[in-house]
């Protein structure tokens, strides 16, 4: 499948128990979508104001992570969401999502009330988070993936340095690391890499302030690892299973 995308939409979590991952995302200090309702989001503000920018946890088996790529134009299934707000207001969200493709799992969306996702009392988070802005893969071959992933989505990629290869197509950057490069970057957290590869395995989130995060987290008993630049790192263990890596911008 070939595709024009805008931009990585939002990352797609599958798994057996979403609760117990929304429990655990609000410990690190997301505000998330009313329970009781799927999908449960963490969103946050959109760099266009029709391009959402969230995290959606789902119900399913087997559990899987997948990229969902924005388009303007498309043909698949349609679904439905509704939240209601604190004050009482439902917000609805329609979605049409495409098929799935690989080799890296992602599939491609086109929003038809993009703004359902962008309510103030879902981005405002305790933490301070302010967006999605990196997406962490592994691959035994980064350029390769990356030139597959290029094509598809009629993206730009670049390497970054020996082992990590960039694909954008947007503001959301995709890093696709070899397995090594990827342990010696977060060595700090002693991260091991998926079995089976190419897998999304981390997030970069960007934060207003590294110490109030901090504080937060040790609150919460969360343990962290504080690297280079301020970077605050939680491991998958304690993020839904997925590395998580906040990113300071100021």
């Amino acid at each position: 499948m070939t595709i024009s995308a805008r931009d990585i939409d939002h990352l797609s979590l599958t798994l057996t128990d979403p609760a117990s991952a929304a429990a655990a995302l609000q410990q690190l200090g997301f505000a998330l979508t009313p329970e009781e309702v799927e999908p449960r989001c963490i969103c946050f503000q959109p760099d266009q104001d029709d391009v959402p920018n969230y995290i959606e946890l789902l119900q399913g088996d087997p559990a899987r992570v997948a990229l969902a790529l924005n388009v303007s134009d498309l043909e698949g299934e349609e679904r439905s969401h509704a939240w209601e707000t604190e004050d009482g207001f439902e917000i609805d969200a329609q979605v049409v999502v495409g098929a799935d493709d690989g080799p890296l799992p992602w599939f491609p969306v086109r929003h038809e009330t993009p703004d359902a996702f962008m309510e103030p009392e879902w981005i405002v988070h305790p933490n301070g988070a302010l967006g999605l802005i990196a997406i962490h893969a592994v691959a035994d071959n980064p350029r390769e993936l990356a030139k597959a992933l290029r094509t598809a989505w009629s993206a730009r990629s670049e390497e970054i340095f020996d082992g990590c290869v960039m694909v954008r197509a947007g503001s959301v950057e995709l890093l696709i690391w070899a397995p090594a490069a990827y342990q010696q970057e977060y060595k700090a957290l002693e991260v091991m890499t998926p079995d089976q590869l190419p897998a999304v395995v981390g997030l970069t989130v960007a934060v207003e302030r590294a110490r109030p995060l901090q504080a937060l987290l040790r609150a919460n008993n969360v343990p962290f690892a504080v690297a280079e630049g301020d970077r605050v790192l939680v491991a998958c263990e304690q993020a839904a299973g997925l590395m998580i890596e906040f990113v300071p911008q100021n």
